[in-house]
């Protein structure tokens, strides 16, 4: 990896906030033609590059445990979940940047 200044772990507090906000109510449920909020969505986007970041360590864990496992496997999960951390990031800075300039929009 290129040495992100950032590691995913400092991500999480984000996926926090994101899980406070206020859950449908169980009349108001979202139907499967129906598309997620964009909090859901977003939440589900962290929890897949968290899970691929556990399945990266689960893979070092094996290898470095001595049991079978291909170390081209390896390398792979490890650069998938280092990718999409990296998109992730690209991401929050792209909509951290629309939300100030809208701040800086006068009505």
């Amino acid at each position: 990896m290129n040495g992100l200044p950032i590691r995913f772990d400092q991500l999480l507090p984000y996926r926090t906030t994101l899980e406070k906000v206020e859950k449908p109510a169980v009349g108001n449920k979202v139907s499967e033609g129906m598309p997620k909020s964009f909090s859901a969505f977003l939440q589900d986007a962290l929890n897949h590059v968290n899970d691929l970041h556990k399945q990266a360590d689960a893979a070092a864990a094996e290898l470095a445990a001595g049991k079978a496992i291909d170390l081209h496997q390896v390398v792979i999960a490890s650069e998938k979940a280092g990718i999409a951390t990296q998109l992730t990031l690209q991401v929050r800075n792209k909509v951290m940047e629309a939300y100030q300039e809208i701040m800086r929009m006068q009505v």
